[in-house]
């Protein structure tokens, strides 16, 4: 389960480092773990818990999550007799007893074959850092004011920041004098608007309250304020006034439409149909942050999937939930399809099933295990009702999906963990990314394979490798994103060229351009979108940094950057037509931008846990 707890609103002094220590607990099974989260910093602990969370004080809820262990690595396992290439392939000991994997790649210094660990020194250096960082929340301050610099784009940058720098030594010398409830309580999406101004203190604070007068009792004295600081309105808010009810009171004072408006509280949106006391917070004073949307967001559907299993359809116009679809089985959704149209969707998952779901009704259609291990990623022909599903055990399946059943049609080997997939259905050709940066072409009626490898050398030349990939099946090129945060724009076959895989080995096919190499970020780049066209194709790639960028691939140039979520970016789904596009996070967050813009024009908390798969529509 997942706890929300407001901080309390008397004056507290204020706290550097906030230890939680836990004295008692009721009903928690044996044997669970224990997660506490405060803003950006988690930390987690096997019950009973002997020692206290150390975590950084904020404006945003307190979060606690119970897990359970379903799987862990045998006790012999040693990684360094598990390495081959910087890869290495975990087996865990599921606590069903199911086969359990988990693969990743070691980065850094090469190693000896005995792989030695960290030492003592340098671990507790890097936790220090981390501590510091927490402590004066750097990470939240510099992140805000680039997302404020960009959308402001003054004409002396340096001074810009030269001010907000003052601003912030002026604001930590103040912290030590006052209390906690004056700290500013914007969205963490948001936190550029933080910088412009410090929360009202507390005198203000309270001479504002006396020109509400008396009240009833249990009633709540709102001021409704701007990420900047500027008051919309002051009202009485009765203790089970919805959230609705209440925008649709503020349409006045905001001359906005309801859709239009979104209150938060601590950093958390609050939905219509919610109340301030759902959200646990005391009767009496209260600011709440109002945040204006008048763009039109031109989607009709978003639907996400996110680790905690299930899949949840929203509104764009009011960034409201319309419709949950919960699985059976609690596994994360990796990759999905949707058509719009008859409002159905394919979906795979974290166990490996496939199923195919009826939006509308909320009914799973039919539903298969369709590999051994994660199924993480899927293309579907509609018209023929026909799916492709890759997966980390290396396989790839076409599948026949009449009459909602699915039926197995043919199987590719790979060998290698399958991370996106590209097809040509009129062609009968599909194209395999795989994880080491192979693009592998598949003849779906005579099952002939070839390998292109230029984009797995450029990354290897550069040190690097593949991190996530988007490929044009007419086309016949890629890009390729990059560990150190670099894209690579290159052709991989010829029209017409497709040379069978045989086991002598063969010289590679050689690409019919050179790749075009160009840094996008100083992180990973792990999703990747893009719109193929004969020429002024583009990209759209979200990284480990939290941030997006659009780039046009014949030139490499930036169209623009995005302001940052708060965690990796793992899902990204673009309606070119419509220049909109939507990403999901780490932290369980959704934003729909403007293409054209780089506005974000909605911010949806839309899961507590990290969002995998998304699709607008």
């Amino acid at each position: 389960f997942e706890q929300r707890l407001g901080f309390h609103r008397k004056p507290q002094p204020y706290i550097r480092d906030m230890e939680l220590t836990i004295l008692d607990y009721v009903g928690l099974p044996e044997g669970s773990i224990l997660s506490v989260r405060s803003g950006p910093t988690r930390r987690q602990s096997p019950l009973p818990c002997s020692a206290p969370f150390r975590l950084p004080p904020g404006p945003w809820p307190l979060r606690i999550d119970v897990l359970g262990l379903l799987g862990k690595t045998n006790n012999h396992a040693v990684l360094g007799d598990l390495l081959e290439d910087g890869v290495c392939k975990m087996p865990l000991e599921g606590r069903d007893g199911r086969q359990m994997s988990v693969t990743f790649q070691i980065g850094g210094e090469t190693r000896s074959k005995s792989f030695a660990g960290r030492s003592g020194p340098k671990r507790d250096a890097e936790a220090d850092a981390r501590a510091y960082l927490d402590t004066h929340r750097l990470h939240e301050f510099m992140h805000g004011l680039f997302e404020l610099l960009l959308r402001e784009r003054p004409e002396d940058p340096y001074e810009f920041m030269a001010k907000r720098f003052s601003q912030a030594a002026s604001m930590e010398a103040a912290a030590l004098k006052i209390s906690q409830s004056s700290v500013s309580t914007a969205t963490p999406s948001s936190a550029s608007m933080s910088l412009s101004s410090m929360s009202p203190s507390r005198d203000s604070l309270l001479t504002a309250m006396e020109s509400f007068g008396e009240v009833p009792e249990g009633s709540y004295k709102a001021i409704f304020q701007s990420m900047r600081g500027r008051d919309f309105a002051r009202l009485v808010v009765a203790p089970g006034e919805k959230v609705g009810s209440i925008k649709a009171r503020l349409e006045s004072s905001t001359s906005a439409p309801v859709s239009a408006i979104q209150l938060f509280w601590l950093g958390e949106m609050l939905p219509n149909d919610t109340t301030l006391e759902d959200w646990f917070v005391e009767a009496g004073p209260v600011v709440l942050h109002v945040v204006l949307s008048y763009r039109e967001p031109k989607l009709q559907h978003i639907l996400t999937g996110a680790s905690e299993g299930g899949m949840r359809l929203w509104n764009p116009a009011d960034a409201e939930q319309v419709k949950e679809l919960p699985l059976s089985v609690s596994s994360a959704i990796l990759a999905m399809c949707v058509d719009w149209k008859t409002m159905r969707v394919l979906c795979t998952t974290f166990d490996g099933r496939m199923q195919l779901w009826d939006i509308g009704k909320c009914e799973c259609v039919s539903s298969i295990v369709a590999h051994s291990e994660e199924a993480c990623c899927l293309d579907v022909d509609w018209e023929n009702m026909q799916a492709l599903s890759g997966s980390t055990d290396g396989s790839v399946k076409l599948w026949c999906l009449k009459d909602t059943t699915f039926r197995c049609s043919g199987i590719s080997n790979c060998n290698v963990t399958v991370d996106s997939l590209a097809v040509d259905w009129p062609g009968k050709r599909s194209y395999i990314g795989l994880r080491n940066g192979v693009v592998r072409s598949w003849d779906l009626a005579s099952q002939v394979t070839a390998d292109f490898e230029a984009g797995a050398t450029a990354a290897r030349d550069g040190g690097t490798a593949v991190s996530g990939m988007a490929i044009d099946a007419l086309g016949r090129r890629a890009v390729s994103g990059l560990e150190d945060g670099h894209l690579i724009y290159w052709h991989f076959e010829a029209q017409g060229d497709c040379a069978e895989i045989s086991p002598q080995p063969s010289a590679p096919s050689a690409p019919s351009q050179s790749p075009k190499v160009f840094l996008a970020h100083f992180s990973a780049l792990r999703s990747i979108v893009a719109q193929w066209k004969d020429h002024g194709s583009r990209a759209l790639v979200g990284s480990d940094d939290g941030s997006l960028s659009l780039w046009r691939l014949e030139s490499g140039e930036c169209l623009a950057r995005f302001a940052r979520h708060v965690g990796f970016v793992w899902a990204i789904h673009a309606d070119w037509a419509k220049e909109r596009a939507v990403s999901g996070t780490f932290d369980g967050c959704v934003k729909i931008w403007d293409l054209r813009s780089g506005e974000c024009l909605r911010t949806v908390q839309g899961h507590s846990r990290p969002i995998r798969s998304i699709c607008c529509g």
